[in-house]
């Protein structure tokens, strides 16, 4: 199985399956805190996907603090599957999604200029 996403409450969730825990594994990018979460279908780990989002979201109004907002603004309007998949690319890299997106707008610019 491919790498996928899911969606909710304008949270990202990047899914992967692994083999050796023999269960999908899934990690919320695009937020500075972190959220990961396990499943053994992919019908349960968007059960637990949602449930793990709001869980989130009470727990940090409970400690009196907004939770992360996902990173959603960007200079160009892109779909969310670009979206994800430029998310994924930062997180690989260990770099903030607009570090990224800086980065990359930069070179194109230097290549065109």
């Amino acid at each position: 199985m491919n790498d996928t996403t899911l969606e909710y409450k304008g949270y990202t969730s990047l899914i992967q399956y692994s083999k050796d825990d023999g269960c999908f594994i899934g990690k919320v990018i695009g937020i500075e805190d972190q959220i990961i979460f396990d499943a053994p279908s992919l019908d349960e780990i968007r059960k637990v996907f949602e449930a793990d989002v709001d869980s989130y979201v009470r727990y940090c109004r409970k400690k009196g603090r907004e939770p992360n907002k996902p990173v959603s603004e960007v200079l160009v309007p892109v779909s969310s599957a670009l979206y994800a998949r430029i998310a994924q690319k930062a997180e690989y890299d260990g770099v903030p999604v607009h570090t990224l997106m800086e980065t990359a707008l930069q070179k194109f610019v230097a290549q065109h200029a």
